[in-house]
C-alpha cells in the first residue's frame, strides 16, 4: 500500500497528493506547497533517516519528470520547505543539512503514514479522528519495523532482515545441537 498522507510528530498532516500541510491542533492552519517542494518532503519522509543527496533529490523530484533545474532552484525549494514546515507548526530545524552529503529529517522526528480517508470525516477534530496508538515507520524493504506506544512512550523495533534471518539460523542450529547431544 502506498501512503500519500503522513502524520509528522503528531502535529502536522502532510497530504502528498494535494501538497498541503495541515496542523493537527489548529485546523485553520493549512500550508500549500508547490509540487517540487511537496515531492522533496515526501522523499524525506519515506527515507526513514537515510541522508538524501542533492543528486538524489534532483533525480527523483525533477529529472524523473524531464525537468532540469539549477542547484539554486533546489536549495530554494529546501528553504521553502523549511519555512512551510515552520508555518504549519513544526520546528524549521526538522530538516538537517549533513555537510557534503545531503539532507535528512532530524532523528527525533516521528512519521506515521495514514490512509487517505483518515482525517476526512466531519465528526470531531482531526486529532480525535486520527488514532495515535500505533506507529508504523516507512522504511526500506529490507527491514522489519513495527512501533507501538505503551504508556505514552514509543517503542520501535527496527531489525534489518539479514539480522532476523541470522537469528533464526542460529536458533535452528542450537536446537539441532541440543537434540543431537540428548541422543548421544
Amino acid at each position: 500500500m502506498t501512503f500519500t498522507r503522513f502524520i509528522i510528530n503528531k502535529e502536522v498532516i502532510f497530504d502528498a497528493d494535494a501538497n498541503i500541510l495541515f496542523s493537527v491542533e489548529d485546523e485553520s492552519i493549512k500550508v500549500s506547497l508547490n509540487a517540487p517542494t511537496g515531492r522533496c518532503l515526501k522523499l524525506l519522509l519515506v527515507s526513514n533517516g537515510k541522508v538524501i543527496s542533492r543528486e538524489e533529490f534532483l533525480a527523483e523530484v525533477w529529472n524523473a519528470r524531464g525537468v532540469v533545474v539549477s542547484q539554486n532552484t533546489f536549495y530554494q525549494n529546501i528553504s521553502l520547505l523549511r519555512k512551510s514546515l515552520e508555518q504549519a507548526g513544526l520546528s524549521k530545524d526538522i530538516i538537517v543539512t549533513v555537510r557534503q552529503r545531503g539532507f535528512v529529517l532530524t532523528s527525533n522526528i516521528e512519521v506515521s503514514p495514514c490512509s487517505n480517508n483518515e482525517g476526512n470525516s466531519e465528526d470531531g477534530t482531526i486529532k480525535e479522528r486520527i488514532g495515535f496508538d500505533e506507529v508504523i515507520n516507512v522504511v526500506e524493504s529490507n527491514a522489519v519495523v513495527h512501533g507501538k506506544t505503551f504508556f505514552g512512550k514509543q517503542y520501535v523495533l527496527n531489525i534489518p532482515m539479514w539480522v532476523l534471518l541470522l537469528l533464526i539460523v542460529m536458533a535452528a542450529i542450537n536446537i539441532i545441537l541440543l537434540l543431537f547431544n540428548s541422543f548421544v
